[in-house]
């Protein structure tokens, strides 16, 4: 199955390689990108790549996103593409990942802070704006990542700072 290209990031022939750089805020802006990408399939070594820069790890990835573990391996050695629903998924973790980075750079990136670590305590602890349920628990539908970015926006507007 021939790759189609992006303009978030070339995906390569199959060779099992990622492409260069993901732009987390490009897939975070523009709706139709990741529509786009969501249909012509996300493929799983690039999935693979977006779940091992988050700061909870891949295997706690794949469970938050009700993914089998064994089936993601395989997709990503025989280097096969996700199902539209789990691509859809793992881009809303990449829609999150840069949703974060565009508040970090609307904050003007403070100088030691931490947001990788920021980042993974906030979606690992239960919070009062989500009824004590930990974010990471809704991420697994993309109903519950839209609920998530809510709390991560109303953050910055300091609705639950």
């Amino acid at each position: 199955m021939p790759r189609a290209a992006s303009s978030v990031g070339t995906i390569p022939p199959s060779s099992g390689t990622a492409p260069a750089e993901l732009s987390y805020l490009d897939v975070f802006r523009p709706p139709q990108e990741r529509i786009s990408m969501i249909r012509h399939g996300l493929w799983a070594t690039e999935a693979k790549r977006i779940l091992a820069e988050r700061a909870i790890g891949q295997g706690a990835a794949l469970k938050a996103l009700n993914m089998s573990a064994a089936t993601f391996n395989k997709k990503v050695k025989q280097d096969l593409p996700l199902s539209r629903d789990e691509g859809e998924r793992v881009l809303g973790i990449a829609r999150l990942r840069g949703q974060f980075q565009a508040m970090m750079e609307d904050s003007g990136n403070p100088e030691g802070f931490d947001a990788a670590a920021w980042l993974s305590r906030w979606l690992t602890e239960p919070l009062p704006s989500l009824g004590g349920i930990r974010p990471v628990d809704l991420m697994d539908t993309m109903e519950g990542q839209a609920v998530v970015a809510t709390a991560l926006a109303q953050i910055q507007a300091g609705a639950y700072a």
